[in-house]
């Protein structure tokens, strides 16, 4: 059982990488140019990666890369001929067979890895803004859910006039920022962690409330913190309905929640939350600190 389940992680987390990787070379190739911070982030990117996953496609990608910084000096060549290969390699992952890349969630993971490539030089240019409004608009499903929703209508708004401030970029940069989980300017260049998409202004009452509850515990086991919620007044679900009132994220809960087992949990929550519905998504901090 052991043996399947790291085989069904494994895969699962390989064709995430995948479409992580699709995305963030359309990312850095949009505007047509290979940047040197642009490669620093895909080398350290390729690192994680290579962690997660033994992969062949990975370790090769992530050579050729080392081999261009290795001298500190990237000539106009080696941007010419990375940002080909770079393509090559995109059209190779995308003709792989077993990794689905038309589900919705391949759809999130493509535009993850979009934003991500579009953040990597830690700026936003007018091409890469308007790629981002073309991108967003030919997927009806993200850009009518979170988090595509989010960024499709803030890139509509700064589009509207015609002109892109500075301003206007710096708000959508720092939105992509807190989408990915990827601040370059703070050093957080892994590439995977993303930001819990908490409620943090949520008002937590617990008589009649349902809650569900995900992720690792400081206070302890989940049936202890769920002996807790009952105490208090509340109610328990396992799973994510229309019905629940809260999703409680625990604190040891993975950085990188969406390589995680409880990321889908939290997704679904999301779409949940996102469309008009009364659950709320808080934080083990958020839910003890409410009791009574």
């Amino acid at each position: 059982m052991e043996d399947k389940q790291y085989v069904f992680n494994y895969t699962q987390n390989r064709d995430k990488l995948f479409t992580n990787l699709v995305g963030i070379i359309d990312g850095i190739t949009t505007d047509g140019i290979v940047r040197d911070e642009e490669i620093l982030y895909l080398d350290t990117w390729l690192l994680e990666a290579n962690q997660l996953i033994n992969n062949g496609v990975i370790k090769i990608l992530r050579t050729r890369v080392s081999d261009i910084l290795a001298d500190g000096v990237v000539t106009q060549q080696e941007r010419e001929d990375l940002k080909s290969y770079l393509i090559k390699i995109q059209r190779d992952i995308l003709d792989i067979p077993s990794v689905d890349f038309y589900s919705t969630e391949s759809d999130l993971h493509l535009l993850t890895g979009l934003c991500k490539g579009l953040i990597s030089d830690k700026s936003l240019n007018a091409d890469e803004i308007r790629y981002l409004d073309w991108w967003l608009t030919q997927n009806g499903a993200l850009k009518n859910n979170y988090p595509g929703k989010e960024l499709y209508s803030l890139v509509k708004d700064i589009l509207s006039d015609g002109v892109i401030t500075t301003e206007e970029s710096e708000l959508l940069y720092r939105t992509l920022v807190d989408f990915t989980g990827c601040d370059l300017e703070l050093g957080v260049v892994d590439g995977l962690a993303t930001r819990l998409p908490l409620n943090t202004d949520a008002v937590v009452h617990f008589e009649d409330k349902i809650f569900c509850l995900t992720g690792g515990f400081m206070a302890g086991k989940r049936a202890q913190v769920e002996k807790i919620v009952e105490e208090a007044g509340g109610k328990l679900s396992s799973d994510i309905t229309k019905r629940l009132d809260y999703l409680v994220v625990g604190t040891l809960s993975s950085r990188d929640w969406r390589f995680s087992s409880h990321g889908r949990k939290i997704e679904k929550a999301v779409t949940y939350r996102d469309n008009g519905g009364k659950l709320r998504i808080i934080s083990e901090e958020m839910l003890f600190g409410a009791l009574p």
